[in-house]
């Protein structure tokens, strides 16, 4: 009995985390596919109240650089794209300055630091505070930078981490509606390129959300080599 009950445990041992890595994959394809419907239905009903972006008259949030070759932004578009959204989402919280309003690290996929814990807001930087909340379900997002009628969203799925490509996922607005980063089109970063663990820089795991929610799986995380829009779409085809 004893002997059985070691090898119980030892097959339990091997096999528990793997059964427990899927679940968790599988949990963030739901959040995910829930997050773009989510935004999606927001903008779409946040144009047909305001117009279509281009005709706000945005400026671009970096305006250029000054004499020492710092960025220089403006922050209107900003807080007028933020304050505009919000009326059609569930907003738990919006962040203010003097929060800590996201208390974890940010990491890329290949494990490099892209930001520090407990960062006190000051309302500069990529966005300012009034660009940053929280849904209802505990999904951060913040309003990355604005061109003119484009631009980026983040995304951080509830957790206590923060990763790229794992639950930290861009999107992007124009024209056409949003759509999440890493689409097979000269427009995006492309999957290819930059969802790969492997890429040894801060943008790895950028262009994630679209694979993730177009083909269901995170499969990249196991054999990003071998995936590709034009191929194979999960590692069981790429066998």
């Amino acid at each position: 009995m004893l002997i059985t009950l070691g090898i119980i445990g030892i097959v339990a041992a091997m096999t528990i985390p793997t059964l427990i890595a899927e679940y968790q994959e599988k949990k963030t394809v739901t959040q995910l596919t829930k997050v773009y419907s989510t935004l999606s239905n927001a903008y779409q009903m946040m144009q047909a109240e305001y117009g279509e972006v281009n005709t706000w008259g945005m400026s671009s949030t970096v305006q250029g650089t000054d004499e020492d070759g710092n960025k220089i932004y403006d922050y209107s578009a900003q807080r007028l794209f933020a304050e505009r959204l919000k009326k059609y989402l569930k907003v738990l919280k919006t962040c203010q300055v003097g929060d800590v309003c996201y208390p974890y690290a940010g990491y890329s996929l290949s494990g490099i630091k892209t930001s520090d814990e407990n960062r006190v807001e000051d309302g500069t930087g990529d966005s300012p505070s009034e660009a940053k909340f929280y849904l209802s379900d505990g999904t951060f997002v913040q309003l990355g930078y604005i061109y003119s009628t484009s631009g980026d969203i983040m995304v951080i799925l509830p957790g206590n981490t923060s990763v790229l490509g794992k639950n930290r996922f861009f999107f992007r607005f124009s024209l056409k509606g949003i759509e999440p980063e890493g689409m097979d089109n000269a427009s995006s970063m492309l999957f290819e390129d930059y969802c790969n663990p492997s890429r040894n820089d801060t943008f790895a795991g950028r262009s994630c959300a679209a694979w993730v929610i177009y083909n269901k799986n995170m499969d990249y995380l196991h054999c990003a080599d071998k995936l590709s829009w034009d191929g194979p779409h999960s590692c069981k085809e790429a066998e």
